[in-house]
């Protein structure tokens, strides 16, 4: 890591050349963006400077966006350069939107180089494509994000950069775990693994030790543990050797290992913290804040119930900003954020923003799934919902695979709650089912969905039969939906009974409706069931079920 007498000898020197560059800008711009460059990356090294960095690259970004309007060939490189890297450090900074679209501007100036000059531009382009992939995965996006990172994988394959390969698969190996597909992450990290052994072992020690890690994690995740076992000598081996060799890299190598639930032990090697242990203080480091944030968040959903979105939706922005800053090192604060961000997006939704919804849905998520490999009984049920709201919201912009995956982990996280406690989670169970059916229909699986949509038909059933004053609206969604799937398997006799049955317990439901309800798509699904029965001579009913439709509460 740079002293501070290094960071001042370069700050001294962008200093110089950006007067020279205002005197001479034909003879001096160049000079200074590569400059700014090394000024950008020495600012890097110190966390509390990240947003000079940041800005130091904008100011890079702008003065090649000169030189090249100059000379389009010879400084289209460094433009893309210096967009690739400010992506990196605004994604550091959560700062994602951003970050996805200068690095999407990077990639697509490098595309264009690689054209005219493959070996000269290719290993920038890959690297460049995984830099895009991992801002797709941030923001939720992680079919595309796959699409990409497997592209740079494809590009290294053909640049037989070995250890270029073993980076980019150490990359997708990651993102195929996040999206669940734990099988798949397993093979690719091996591979990734097996290469780093060989390729320059010394000098990618650290993301040779991380992607160890997540092999590792992934395995246990399948209960592979005696697999995992020579995995578990190899990363403390190289846990070792970084710290005898390389002890700058220690912080890095140190939140690795924490994020996979590890600390290390006073002999050197690895142990597994108990659920909760290195991500829940007992007691918040801001506790008067923490408690005002939980009163907002409570105050807000009131004032959802009460009909006054826009007043909710102020009172949740003004929580996020203000336990924003102790998220950072605090836990429970982090923790505060995800809830508000996450009832958040739910505001958003339901006020039409769906964009917005989408970024706070997603940033939830994250949040919460950093800390559930430490307290998974504590953090389980709270990512299994923001997961089913992230599915939503991917879903109301259209994006319908990336939606998918969201959707089917809410699904595995409620079954493993409900398993233990039925009483409890058997209702969000059956809501996230709801869900993921609807999304299985969007991917065209149809036969899957009719599978979900009889469940949480059946689920709403033993839930009526305990309280049936309790459940209206959620048995109701469920029938039509599944009146819904079995008219697109042309089922044409079974559609009519769960239809009426919709629509006998609507009877019961009138009044207030909370916005959760959503009642715009029930109308729409019921109005489109009306037109089915009407076709297929059921003249009747379909009056009847038009009516139900017309006389729900707007």
């Amino acid at each position: 890591m740079p002293d501070e007498g290094t960071l001042r000898e370069v700050l001294r020197e962008a200093a110089e050349l950006r007067e020279l560059a205002r005197a001479d800008p034909e003879r001096y711009l160049p000079r200074l963006g590569v400059c700014l460059h090394g000024l950008a990356s020495v600012l890097a090294e110190f966390p509390e400077r990240l947003e000079e960095s940041a800005e130091v690259l904008a100011e890079a970004a702008d003065v090649f966006r000169e030189l090249g309007a100059r000379d389009p060939v010879g400084h289209t490189s460094g433009l893309a350069a210096a967009l690739g890297r400010r992506a990196l450090v605004l994604g550091l900074l959560g700062r994602r939107a951003e970050a996805y679209d200068l690095a999407r501007e990077a990639t697509g100036l490098l595309r264009e180089l690689a054209r005219g000059e493959p070996d000269l531009h290719l290993p920038g382009l890959a690297w460049s494509l995984t830099n895009l992939g991992n801002h797709l995965a941030e923001l939720g996006r992680h079919h595309e994000a796959l699409e990409v990172i497997r592209e740079g994988v494809a590009i290294r394959r053909r640049l037989g950069d070995r250890e270029g390969i073993a980076s980019a698969l150490g990359e997708l190996g990651i993102k195929l775990g996040e999206m669940g597909r734990n099988d798949e992450a397993v093979v690719t990290l091996r591979e990734a693994v097996d290469l780093f052994r060989v390729a320059a072992p010394w000098a990618n020690q650290g993301e040779h030790y991380a992607t160890v890690l997540a092999l590792i994690h992934e395995l246990r995740q399948l209960g592979r543990e005696a697999d995992a076992a020579p995995y578990v000598a190899e990363a403390v081996s190289l846990h070792r050797s970084i710290a005898a060799n390389r002890s700058g890299q220690l912080p890095f190598m140190d939140a690795v290992l924490r994020r996979y639930g590890y600390t290390v032990t006073p002999e050197g090697g690895f142990r597994r913290e108990p659920s909760g242990s290195a991500a829940t203080p007992s007691a918040p480091a801001v506790p008067l804040q923490l408690d005002r944030v939980h009163a907002m968040n409570d105050q807000a959903l009131r004032l959802v119930s009460a009909g006054n979105l826009d007043l909710a939706a102020e009172t949740l922005r003004d929580a996020v900003a203000l336990c924003r800053t102790p998220a950072e090192t605090e836990a429970n604060a982090a923790l505060a954020l995800a809830r508000s961000l996450h009832n958040q997006g739910l505001i958003q939704g339901w006020l039409g923003r769906h964009v917005d919804a989408l970024a706070s849905a997603a940033q939830a998520v994250h949040l919460y799934r950093r800390y559930l490999k430490v307290n998974p009984e504590r953090i389980r049920l709270t990512l299994a919902d923001a997961l089913d709201s992230l599915g939503n919201r991917l879903a109301a912009l259209g994006r319908h695979a990336d939606a998918l995956v969201p959707a089917q982990e809410s699904v595995a996280l409620y079954r493993q709650l409900a398993d233990a406690d039925p009483d409890t989670h058997l209702h969000g169970l059956a809501r996230s089912l709801n869900s993921l059916g609807i999304r299985l229909t969007d991917a065209g699986r149809h036969d899957d969905a009719l599978r979900s949509a009889r469940e949480v038909v059946a689920i709403y059933r033993r839930l009526r039969a305990d309280d049936p004053e309790k459940y209206l609206y959620g048995p109701v969604h469920a029938l039509s939906n599944l009146a819904l799937r079995l008219a697109r398997a042309d089922r044409e006799d079974e559609v009519l009974a769960p239809t009426m049955e919709a629509v006998d317990l609507l009877f019961d439901a009138r009044g207030p409706h909370h916005p959760s309800n959503d009642v715009a798509s029930l109308e729409e699904s019921l109005t489109w069931l009306a037109r089915y029965l009407k076709k297929h001579g059921h003249r009747g009913q379909a009056r009847a079920v038009k009516r139900a439709a017309a006389g729900l509460p707007s």
